[in-house]
């Protein structure tokens, strides 16, 4: 059984402690007769669904849900680009002009998606706020963008127009004309910070879909859990794969993009193009002992195709992968391949 904290995965120092997905639901593998307390909620602009299997003794499942939603909202105000008070708001209004003051928690996210930009040669960018404002997801019928712009853009953005200043943990942008954009990242690191709230609060058994993404905390009764992984709008499952606990983050252009004359271009942007990424993969996912890093690199692995993404786990070993190619094939790493069972 493939275990995220045991063999199978590498830990690595590269990265400091602490991915948009199509829903991953959750079959769970020989399950018990009680029933979990189950929550739904809605932050990050996503639906988030608990199922809290087993609680330490005197806890309440309903406060403990409770108290994460709202901890999960504080983090969606401080790192939000669409909420005017924002940290990140704040950082995008001064690109060019000056240093803001963020808190650390902030400042280390910051830094730790630098390192992982640096890590996949670029192709994870949280620089690319201003190119995803051109193509207008998320709008309703927006005008295809200026491919004289796009070209002008392509290849300029980059982790290394971001200045830091560790001793007042400040933030900035080195020339102006850049935007920071955390949609590849925010939630794989606000699920890292919800697994750390649910163990410190007495839960030791649950599963949270987080708009798509999975966190999977202790096992069912003593067995490991089934999540089914599906590709595409259909939800039609490509396989099933056993884990214990880690975190599963899933990116392709399912459910986000937008359309010109027939033609789907989705949200997942190369920034070597400035275009959407077009390499061949209709599906990544990834899982990992880290939220943040399953989130990033499955926009990182979709963007750079399946030979990178390969040669990648080769030489870092910090997270295992899920490809699913246009054709409807799937390729799967190493550390997984025996947990994974093909439809």
């Amino acid at each position: 059984m493939y275990k995220t904290n045991g063999e199978g995965m590498k830990k690595t120092s590269l990265i400091p402690a602490l991915f948009f997905a199509v829903s991953l639901p959750v079959c769970l593998g020989g399950c018990g007769k009680a029933e979990p307390y189950r929550h739904d909620s809605f932050t990050f602009d996503t639906f988030v669904s608990f199922a809290i299997y087993e609680t330490s003794e005197g806890i309440s499942a309903e406060e403990v849900c409770t108290g994460a939603v709202g901890m999960l909202n504080e983090l969606d105000d401080t790192l939000s680009r669409t909420k005017a008070d924002s940290e990140i708001s704040k950082i995008n209004k001064n690109a060019g002009s000056g240093k803001v003051t963020v808190d650390i928690s902030t400042y280390n996210l910051l830094k730790s998606c630098t390192e992982l930009s640096r890590l996949t040669d670029g192709a994870f960018d949280i620089t690319l706020g201003d190119i995803s404002d051109m193509w207008g997801f998320g709008k309703e019928n927006p005008p295809m963008p200026d491919s004289d712009e796009l070209k002008k853009l392509a290849g300029k953005h980059s982790y290394r127009n971001i200045e830091f200043d560790d001793e007042n943990t400040a933030v900035c942008f080195t020339d102006g004309g850049f935007s920071l954009d955390l949609g590849a990242a925010a939630k794989g690191y606000a699920m890292d910070m919800l697994d750390s709230y649910l163990r410190k609060s007495g839960v030791t058994s649950a599963v949270v879909d987080f708009g798509g993404s999975i966190l999977t905390i202790g096992k069912d009764n003593g067995n490991s859990r089934r999540i089914s992984i599906t590709a595409d709008e259909t939800n039609t499952p490509v396989g099933t794969l056993t884990v214990d606990e880690g975190y599963i983050a899933t990116s392709n252009g399912a459910n986000r993009y937008v359309e010109h004359n027939g033609k789907k271009y989705i949200h997942i942007i190369d920034p070597s193009t400035a275009y959407p990424a077009d390499s061949g993969i209709k599906s990544c996912t990834v899982y990992s002992a880290s939220g943040l890093i399953s989130d990033a690199l499955s926009t990182a692995f979709f963007v750079m195709g399946e030979e990178k993404a390969a040669e990648f786990y080769e030489k870092y070993n910090i997270a295992e992968y899920i490809i699913t190619r246009n054709d409807g094939t799937v390729s799967v790493s190493d550390g997984i391949s025996a947990d994974f069972k093909a439809s």
